[in-house]
């Protein structure tokens, strides 16, 4: 028998018309991919589906590895049309899925129109199959991946201490030169409430001061609705996007990450 929550999940799907939101998520801490787990995970409450594209290599923190999975299926074997996307979706919780991409970022930049062609009829099918669709980025502020720039939304989950401050700062510099129009911010491991939006109140007052990138408070994850917030379109400055549009935003770093490489 299905739970209320579950019955009600599976309305949301039925009768969802936007296509569920393309998320990059960058975490900031002493343990990144925990936190990154702590946030998919909170990601999935009220019965949400989420589907993680996962940048990590297996020797570099990747979610199979943090959930005690053996690695395979990578993003870029669908690309090539040697397995079907839903192949590469690997169940590691309760609502979560995993998506192993590691190979598919490292040939980014050689993909041809088939392989894009591809990609954005698998991107459209995780969006059917998910209510969000995150990606866990790689690398570092200075040096997004093509999939972290295209992606519509911007999650930065900040540990409170310091080692979490200072390196949301570093983001939120990153993202700005990247041309970020904006950047949601949880925090994770706050004392209290209090404590938790004193961080992002120096965030904010640092980008105020340096960047100006407009920042979006989501929260704690431990205590706060993240789901709910990052399943609804933000409105008509980030509207509910499909496929497409992520592909074409692709395509641009795409070819821009060829010249420079």
């Amino acid at each position: 028998m299905l739970h209320a929550s579950d019955q009600a999940a599976g309305l949301r799907r039925l009768f969802r018309r936007a296509p569920s939101a393309v998320v990059a998520l960058f975490t900031s801490g002493r343990a990144p991919r925990q936190l990154a787990v702590r946030t998919l995970m909170a990601l999935t409450e009220g019965a949400r589906r989420v589907v993680a594209i996962d940048e990590h290599a297996p020797e570099h923190g990747s979610l199979l590895a943090a959930f005690g999975y053996p690695e395979g299926g990578d993003l870029l074997g669908a690309l090539e049309g040697r397995m079907d996307v839903t192949e590469t979706m690997r169940e590691v919780a309760d609502g979560l899925w995993v998506v192993p991409a590691a190979a598919t970022v490292q040939s980014v930049a050689l993909l041809g129109d088939a392989h894009h062609a591809r990609l954005e009829a698998g991107i459209a099918e995780l969006q059917r199959r998910a209510d969000l669709l995150a990606i866990h980025t790689v690398g570092d502020a200075r040096h997004l991946t093509p999939f972290a720039r295209a992606a519509g939304r911007r999650l930065l989950v900040v540990e409170a201490s310091g080692v979490g401050a200072r390196g949301a700062c570093q983001w939120v510099k990153g993202l700005a030169a990247a041309g970020a129009g904006s950047l949601e911010v949880a925090v994770s491991g706050a004392r209290d409430r209090a404590d938790a939006t004193a961080l992002f109140a120096s965030l904010q007052d640092f980008t105020s001061r340096h960047v100006g990138l407009p920042l979006v408070w989501r929260g704690e994850i431990e205590r706060d609705g993240l789901a709910e917030a990052m399943c609804t379109p933000m409105g008509e400055r980030h509207p509910a996007e499909g496929a497409q549009a992520f592909i074409r935003r692709l395509r641009a770093w795409s070819s821009r990450a060829g010249v420079s490489g």
